[in-house]
């Protein structure tokens, strides 16, 4: 297939997608553990973090929306409990495990039975903002909360044999069975289009709900943890219709060509807060569905927008170059130039990576020397960096197909050729910039090692079992010219 060809396949199928739904499946696969939400967080201390109670509980207080007081926090008590039982898994530490069953058992005390569901409330009212315009009034419920304390009640059945925890997991998952019902507890339901929903914030009713993506993926992660444990069919149709919704709305309603991704379907406000978020998410699903498109996707808004905070040195060449300086990196308007002029190579530390509102390509914020406090555009061969930046891990398996001729990667000592004598396929773990260039890192083969740019002459399978390929940079690359 010719990379033009390959291209219009794409868009139709991303752009379009009701054309190859038929053919695509979403239900839950096995992943490996390192593919596991929950499972990339670090190395707790052996003593109580955050704020917590006397129990060592995690709380929310905060000056306005509890009036100073400690109150029960259903999403920050699981992800608590998540991480301490992660941290038991790798350690067999007691200690670890004992502090997540006494989050757990917060969760369970505190419950609302209905419907025969429990559902986790949160007892104080709580303002939305981007662009949502919707106020949370006590007690409400949510998704998020649901399959998060679904995720943990199950880990810990799992850890410890236990009948209780099992049945808490039970009750919990029920509650995203059931569709929106008038004057109970609900956390789902469908859209006019039919798409289910793992509503983080439902409002009033379905019609004023906010449909946040993070907190529909965070949802379905709870129940992936309960089918990977149970094999439940009720759990595999709500996790296929969970990611059926993502696949349907990610990239015609939540992406932002060259720009971060909108936090919720209302408002449709940009969140470069949440934007990295979503490319780990869909590169989450990826693994627990085994449906390379959300690889795809996750490629595609990673090219969209990166907002990263780094430690960096990028190098400029010889000739004139120009700093700009914004009055805001949203909106890209231009408070001040400073232009450099150098008879050859040299340096310059910076601390931030990210797109400019309104202004083509990526920037560097130079932190000292003769640009120091201005920003300026990378562009390979004058101005980047040296070493991969703004990376994302695959978190399964993830297969580059190479044309036949020359490719450019690089190594330690920097960019060479790699010539392929015929079409072969290379297995890729990362995926980042060398040199203000796209690359993935190869991880097996005559490449290994190598970073490896990708250009419309590399492909990757969009949906499992079908022919469509896709290129990156075909789809959301730009053509940049250089600012000096």
């Amino acid at each position: 297939m010719r990379p033009i060809v390959v291209l219009l396949t794409v868009l139709s199928t991303l752009i379009f997608p009701g054309r190859a739904e038929a053919a695509t499946t979403f239900g839950p696969r096995e992943a490996g553990v390192n593919a596991w939400p929950y499972h990339d967080g670090g190395q707790l201390p052996k003593k109580y973090t955050g704020v917590v109670d006397n129990q060592g509980v995690r709380m929310f207080v905060h000056p306005g929306i509890t009036g100073g007081r400690k109150m029960n926090h259903p999403v920050a008590q699981a992800q608590y409990g998540l991480a301490l039982v992660n941290n038991y898994r790798r350690t067999h530490d007691s200690w670890y495990l004992d502090l997540a069953q006494r989050q757990a058992r917060r969760l369970a005390d505190t419950h609302v039975d209905a419907r025969g569901a429990w559902y986790f409330p949160y007892r104080f009212d709580f303002p939305l903002s981007s662009g949502i315009g919707l106020t949370m009034r006590a007690p409400w419920y949510s998704a998020m909360a649901q399959g998060q304390a679904t995720s943990l009640f199950i880990r810990l059945a799992k850890a410890t044999g236990s009948a209780e925890w099992r049945r808490a997991a039970d009750r919990a998952f029920r509650s995203l069975q059931l569709g929106y019902a008038a004057g109970v507890p609900w956390a789902t339901h469908r859209d006019a289009a039919g798409r289910l929903w793992l509503e983080e914030y439902p409002g009033p009713n379905p019609a004023t709900s906010a449909r946040v993506l993070n907190g529909h993926i965070f949802a379905i992660y709870g129940v992936w943890d309960y089918w990977n444990v149970t094999r439940s069919p009720a759990a595999a149709a709500i996790f296929s219709e969970a990611t059926r919704t993502v696949y349907t709305y990610l990239l015609r309603g939540f992406r932002n060509p060259s720009w971060a991704s909108s936090y919720s379907l209302r408002g449709d406000v940009p969140s470069e807060k949440y934007h990295n978020i979503h490319v780990n998410q869909l590169l989450h699903l990826h693994a627990l569905s085994g449906q390379p498109v959300f690889a795809a996707m996750a490629e595609i808004l990673h090219g969209d927008f990166t907002m990263a905070r780094v430690t960096a040195t990028i190098r400029f060449s010889g000739g004139t170059h120009v700093g700009v300086a914004f009055r805001s990196t949203t909106d890209g308007r231009v408070r001040a130039r400073r232009g450099l002029t150098l008879g050859r190579a040299s340096s310059a530390p910076v601390d931030q990576r990210r797109r400019i509102g309104g202004q083509p390509g990526f920037w560097y914020h130079v932190t000292k020397g003769a640009l120091a406090g201005f920003w300026v555009q990378e562009f390979p061969g004058r101005r980047s960096t040296t070493g991969p930046i703004a990376t994302f891990p695959y978190l399964t398996r993830r297969t580059a197909v190479l044309a036949k001729g020359s490719h450019l990667v690089y190594r330690a000592s920097g960019p060479s050729v790699a010539r392929v004598s015929a079409t072969s396929e290379a297995g890729i773990v990362r995926l980042g910039w060398v040199d203000g260039r796209r690359a993935v890192l190869v991880s097996a083969g005559s490449l290994r090692g190598l970073w490896l740019v990708v250009t419309p002459r590399t492909t990757f399978r969009i949906a499992e079992g079908d022919d469509h390929d896709e290129v990156i940079c075909g789809v959301s690359c730009e053509r940049v010219a250089p600012l000096g």
